[in-house]
C-alpha cells in the first residue's frame, strides 16, 4: 500500500474527532467514581476501545453514504479539501478518488463488528450489570442507523435526534458499567454535552444544505430552512449554557468555573446567529468554529471539574 493510500485511510477515520466520543465515555466513567463507586480499569479500557471502534464505524460508513452529497458540496467549510476539527462536508477522500467507496463502507462495518467481543469482555470479565450488552447493542444500532439503511436517520431529518440519543446513551452506559446503577445523574450532569451535540449538528449543516438537498439528503435544515433552524440552534445553546449550573449545584466546587471556557465559546457562536452574519460564509464559519470548539471542550471541562473537586476537596 502506497503512502497516499495510507494517508487517506488515516484521514477518513477522522482521528482528531474521536476525542468527541472518548471524552464522553471518560465523563460518564469519572462521574461514577466521583459518586463513590469503585473504578474498574479493565472495564474502562475495554469500553474505551469499543467506543473507538463504534465511532470509527460511523465515521467510515457515513463518509461512504454521504459520497453523492460530498461531490456536490462546494460551500463546505474547510479550504482545499481534507478535514480538521471545524471543517464540514466530509473528508473528501472518496471524492478525490483516493479510496473506493465500497472499501470504506466495508471497513466501517468491520469496526462495528469488532466492538462486539469487547462488549462481551466488559460484561463477563468485568462482571458488570446485566444491562451492559443490551445498552451496548442499542448504542451500535443507534450509531449505525444514523446514516446507514434501512433507517438512514440523517437523511430523514432525524440526524440530530439520533446523535443526541447516541451521546446520552454513551454517557449513561459509561456510568452504568462502572456503578451497576441506572441513574438520572449522568444525564443531568452531562446536559451541556447532550444539548450541544444536536445544536452543533444543526449549525454545521447550514453550509452543506445545498449539496445535501441536491443529493436527496433531507436534513432538518433542508426540511425546515435555515431561518427556523437558527432559532432551534439558539434555544439549544442557551439551554446548554444554563445547564452548566447542574455541575455547580452537584459538586459545590470552585472548580466549576472551568466550565466558563466552553460556555463563552458557545455564547460567541451565537453572535453571528443573532446579528445576521449567519447568512454570510464568514459568519457561519465563525459560528461553527466557536461552537464546535465548545462542544469538544465540554466533556473535558466537566470531567476536570469532577476530578479536581474530588482530589482537592473544594
Amino acid at each position: 500500500m502506497d503512502r497516499t493510500k495510507i494517508k487517506a485511510w488515516i484521514e477518513v477515520q477522522k482521528i482528531p474527532r474521536h476525542s468527541n466520543d472518548i471524552f464522553s465515555l471518560v465523563l460518564g466513567s469519572v462521574l461514577a467514581w466521583y459518586a463513590g463507586y469503585e473504578f474498574n480499569w479493565l472495564v474502562f479500557l475495554a469500553s474505551l476501545c469499543a467506543v473507538f471502534f463504534i465511532a470509527n464505524g460511523i465515521y467510515l460508513t457515513n463518509e461512504a453514504q454521504d459520497y453523492e452529497g460530498d461531490k456536490r458540496n462546494v460551500e463546505r467549510i474547510g479550504v482545499g479539501g481534507g478535514m480538521n476539527l471545524t471543517s464540514t462536508g466530509g473528508t473528501q477522500v472518496l471524492v478525490g478518488g483516493h479510496l473506493k467507496r465500497e472499501h470504506v463502507q466495508l471497513a466501517g462495518i468491520l469496526f462495528f463488528v469488532a466492538a462486539i467481543p469487547l462488549g462481551l469482555l466488559v460484561q463477563f470479565a468485568g462482571a458488570t450489570g446485566w444491562l451492559t450488552l443490551p445498552l451496548g447493542a442499542l448504542g451500535i444500532i443507534i450509531t449505525y442507523s444514523y446514516s446507514n439503511p434501512p433507517i438512514k436517520a440523517s437523511y430523514r431529518g432525524l440526524g440530530e435526534t439520533f446523535m443526541m440519543l447516541g451521546y446520552a446513551l454513551l454517557i449513561l452506559t459509561a456510568f452504568y458499567i462502572q456503578s451497576g446503577v441506572i441513574s438520572w445523574l449522568p444525564l443531568v450532569i452531562a446536559l451541556p454535552r447532550i444539548l450541544t451535540v444536536p445544536a452543533l449538528k444543526v449549525i454545521r449543516n447550514f453550509p452543506d444544505a445545498a449539496a445535501d438537498e441536491a443529493s436527496g439528503k433531507r436534513t432538518s435544515v433542508v426540511i425546515l430552512g435555515k431561518e427556523r433552524m437558527r432559532w432551534v440552534y439558539a434555544v439549544l445553546i442557551v439551554s446548554a449554557v444554563l445547564s452548566f449550573g447542574c455541575v455547580v449545584v452537584y459538586t459545590k466546587s470552585v472548580f466549576s468555573i472551568i466550565n466558563l471556557w466552553p460556555a463563552v465559546l458557545f455564547v460567541q457562536s451565537l453572535l453571528p446567529v443573532f446579528n445576521g452574519q449567519w447568512k454570510e460564509r464568514y459568519g457561519i464559519a465563525q459560528a461553527c468554529k466557536k461552537g464546535f470548539k465548545g462542544l469538544l471542550l465540554t466533556p473535558a471541562t466537566l470531567t476536570l471539574t469532577l476530578l479536581l473537586s474530588k482530589w482537592i476537596g473544594f
